[in-house]
């Protein structure tokens, strides 16, 4: 262990959960299942996570859209209560052994996995290491979250609080500052996620710019 609370990235403690349980109203259909270059948007997650990640858990309440997919399938566990990216996280911390989790929704094409790397460093220390973008804005859906969380965010429901970033104060947490983002990813693409019909072409886009400069 270092100073600064660093440790080398090793997948034998830490698991990845893939969040796939909303609506995706402003879609009309999954998120997860858009076509990127015939390979639907959570194919392509899996498969650039699993470069890290030795057990990759899908929490969604559909899980026979994912079953021809390398990974555990998980529903909600709080299901009386509201449904939420809390309930998800829940859900996938409870199934899986692993200590540390990465949590991400299902809709982020670009994940960066320098990025990810680093933030698996500080994972064993603090309850959770979650990305900070700017005044109050977090990225709580790229984040590490440790297993202490679950009892934590079992209180906060209970309470009827569902924002994610609404139980930090309980938390030790290592936030990622914006220097430090843009080490690895200057152009935030990590955080870019997919709720319109426009959001899909823009993404379409520019995964067709990076596979023309590559």
């Amino acid at each position: 262990m270092t100073g600064n609370k660093e440790l080398e990235f090793s997948n034998d403690c830490r698991g990845a959960i893939i969040l796939a349980g909303g609506d995706s109203k402003r879609l009309g259909r999954p998120k997860a299942l858009l076509d990127f270059n015939g390979r639907t948007l959570i194919s392509l997650m899996v498969g650039r996570l699993e470069k890290l990640f030795s057990e990759i858990t899908v929490v969604t309440d559909r899980p026979e859209l994912y079953s021809d997919l390398p990974v555990q399938l998980t529903g909600d566990l709080m299901k009386k209560e509201e449904k939420s990216p809390l309930r998800g996280i829940h859900a996938g911390l409870s199934f899986s052994s692993h200590p540390f989790q990465f949590v991400a929704a299902c809709d982020m094409p670009f994940l960066n996995l320098e990025l990810i790397q680093y933030m698996a460093r500080f994972a064993p220390f603090y309850d959770a290491v979650v990305p900070h973008v700017g005044e109050g804005y977090y990225q709580p859906l790229h984040a590490f979250y440790k297993r202490s969380c679950i009892d934590i965010i079992e209180r906060q429901v209970n309470r009827g609080r569902f924002k994610v970033s609404e139980f930090y104060s309980h938390l030790e947490i290592r936030f990622i500052t914006l220097p430090e983002i843009t080490r690895f990813d200057p152009d935030q693409q990590s955080f870019i996620n997919i709720n319109t019909w426009e959001d899909y072409e823009k993404a379409l886009e520019m995964m067709a710019g990076r596979e023309e400069t590559s």
